[in-house]
């Protein structure tokens, strides 16, 4: 039998979801999956596809494995509060999150917290005052955390906090202890190879405003290091605070660097690429480049372009992925807005990268973009 003119313009699966829809008698009712093939004699895995892709996008809302018509529906709206727009880990985060949520039908706000507390917790203001459904959280002072959860807590909005732990949040970043104890691993190997294990100072370079879980970077640099080559002992283990502009953070590394012999050999790692990239300047500054080896966090590309300079005392930097935290992210916002359990931390995979396995990440890279 032909196909009359109205069928041919007809979409099967957009069909079926009507199907789907209409099942219900009421927003009152719930049907289980199972009642729901049973009434529209859709195929088990074309109604629960459908089912999910209706409870992403908020048509219909679940209570363990009953299903019921929500009653408002809105397009979920999510607020990011980025560190800063000059942080380059920031902007590639925003920059993820921004196509996710657009390939998810999902709205976005987005502010600058400009590394700044104070900044923050005005921003988690306005995002509670433009009612969103959630809120992700990316700054790195502990001490107005509780502030900005207390904001969140009040108005019943989800939180989830990026890289700094956040009181009521759930933590997404890097397992920081773990990616200490790789840069750790690395700095370590290049005593042994190039200084026969002897080295004068192991200096690790700290946010102190970042708090305990972001400092367990560096715990974890010096654990690799002491299990590679024992007991650093503390006249050789020196931990700066540098919670400046790349700039400061210089100056107060050539200040420590001026008051030690110019023959010593320094160990550095330090929480960010930013200061790590500080220590690279304060070294070049110095004429200290043979008698220095620098690993930081966080993988920037002006860290890789750092590393790809012959003979540069940059030999490291343990990467975090963030241009590819966004489909993540915006699924683990999702499963919050529709109550489910998600775990208390996600920790993002990290990688050393080096002057070894640079030319092949750089390739990966590009066949992963094209």
């Amino acid at each position: 039998m032909k196909k009359s003119a109205v069928d041919r313009y007809i979409i099967p699966v957009t069909a079926k979801t009507l199907d789907v829809l209409e099942a219900f008698r009421s927003h009152e009712e719930e049907l289980t999956l199972q009642e729901l093939i049973q009434r529209t004699g859709i195929a088990h895995a074309t109604a629960f596809r459908i089912l999910y892709t209706l409870l992403h996008r908020g048509y219909v809302t679940r209570r363990d494995t009953r299903y019921r018509l929500a009653t408002v529906r809105r397009r979920p709206k999510i607020g990011y509060a980025g560190l800063s727009s000059d942080v380059a880990i920031s902007v590639a985060i925003e920059g993820s999150l921004r196509q996710a949520v657009a390939a998810m039908g999902l709205d976005l706000l987005v502010l600058d917290n400009r590394n700044d507390g104070n900044v923050a917790i005005e921003n988690a203001r306005k995002l509670v005052d433009e009612r969103v459904g959630l809120a992700i959280e990316f700054q790195n002072d502990v001490e107005v955390a509780p502030v900005i959860a207390n904001l969140f807590s009040t108005a019943a909005i989800p939180v989830i906090a990026l890289h700094i732990p956040q009181p009521g949040a759930v933590y997404f970043g890097p397992d920081n202890y773990r990616a200490g104890w790789t840069a750790g691993t690395a700095l370590a190997e290049h005593s042994i190879r190039r200084w026969q294990g002897q080295f004068d100072v192991l200096l690790l370079m700290d946010i102190p405003q970042g708090g305990a879980e972001l400092r367990s970077r560096m715990t974890g640099v010096l654990g690799a290091v002491e299990h590679a080559m024992g007991v650093v002992p503390a006249a050789k283990l020196v931990r700066i605070d540098s919670p400046g502009s790349r700039e400061e953070s210089r100056q107060t590394i050539i200040s420590f660097l001026r008051e030690q012999p110019a023959t010593r050999r320094f160990l550095i790692s330090a929480v960010s690429d930013d200061n790590a990239l500080a220590a690279l300047d304060a070294v070049q500054d110095l004429g200290l480049i043979e008698n220095s080896a620098i690993v930081g966090h966080d993988g920037t590309d002006q860290a890789l372009e750092a590393m790809a300079v012959p003979d540069s005392p940059f030999i490291g930097t343990v990467a975090f992925f963030p241009e590819r935290y966004g489909h993540q992210l915006a699924e683990l916002a999702v499963s919050m807005l529709r109550g489910d359990r998600v775990p208390p931390a996600v920790y993002v995979p990290h990688q050393l990268i080096t002057r070894g396995n640079l030319k092949q990440f750089l390739r990966a890279n590009a066949a992963g973009a094209s």
